[in-house]
C-alpha cells in the first residue's frame, strides 16, 4: 500500500532543502574569498622578493665590473688610487669628467685609469639603481670593500609605514649583517639599503 505524504509536509521539506543549498553556496563563496586573499598576499610577497633579487643582481653586476677593472690595473690598486669615500647624498648627485683612458687610445697613468674606473662604477650605480651611490675603501692586501647604496621606497616599518634605517657597520659586524650594513661615513638616510662586497685583487 502506497502512502502519500501530506502536501504541506512535502512543501516544508523542499523549503528546508532550498535553504541548505543557499547556505552551502555562501560557505563556498567565503572559503573561496579567503583563498583568493591568501593568493593575493603570496603575490605581494613574491613581488617583493623579485624586486630584492633584481636589485641584488644589479649590484653584483656593477661590483663585478669594477673588480675586473681593478684586477686589470694592479699598479693603480697598489698605489691606493681606488678610493672613493663620498657620503650617500654626495655620491648620488655626483658628476664626473672622464679621461677616456679605455676608449681614446691615448696614454694614461695608472691613477688616471683608476679615476676612470671609479667614474664608470659610480655612474653605473646611479643609472642602474634608484638614487644609486657607491663607496670604495680598503687596500689590496686587506681587500677592497665595495659598498653600493640605493633608495628602497618599500623599506618601511609595516606597522607605521615609516622608512627604516639600515644598521650602521661596526668593527664587530660580520656575516650577512656585514654585507647589508651601511658604513658610518656614508651617512645613509632612512630608506637607503646598502650592499657590500670584499674584493681581493
Amino acid at each position: 500500500m502506497k502512502i502519500k505524504s501530506h502536501p504541506a509536509i512535502a512543501s516544508r521539506g523542499r523549503r528546508r532543502q532550498g535553504g541548505a543549498t543557499l547556505i552551502e553556496a555562501l560557505v563556498s563563496i567565503l572559503i573561496m574569498s579567503i583563498g583568493l586573499l591568501g593568493i593575493a598576499g603570496l603575490q605581494l610577497n613574491a613581488m617583493t622578493f623579485q624586486k630584492n633579487a633584481w636589485s641584488t643582481h644589479r649590484v653584483a653586476e656593477v661590483t663585478n665590473d669594477l673588480a675586473e677593472r681593478i684586477r686589470a690595473n694592479p699598479a693603480g690598486a697598489t698605489n691606493g688610487d681606488y678610493s672613493y669615500t663620498a657620503d650617500y647624498a654626495t655620491g648620488a648627485a655626483a658628476t664626473f669628467t672622464s679621461n677616456n683612458c679605455r676608449t681614446s687610445g691615448s696614454f694614461c697613468s695608472t691613477a688616471q685609469i683608476a679615476a676612470d674606473d671609479i667614474t664608470d662604477f659610480v655612474l653605473k650605480a646611479q643609472a642602474s639603481l634608484p638614487q644609486g651611490a657607491a663607496q670604495i675603501t680598503g687596500t689590496p692586501a686587506a681587500g677592497f670593500v665595495i659598498t653600493t647604496m640605493y633608495m628602497d621606497k618599500e623599506f618601511v616599518n609595516p606597522a607605521t609605514g615609516a622608512l627604516l634605517t639600515t644598521p650602521t657597520c661596526t668593527a664587530t659586524t660580520t656575516g650577512i649583517e656585514w654585507r647589508n650594513c651601511c658604513p658610518a661615513a656614508a651617512n645613509a638616510p632612512a630608506g637607503v639599503r646598502c650592499r657590500r662586497f670584499n674584493i681581493i685583487p
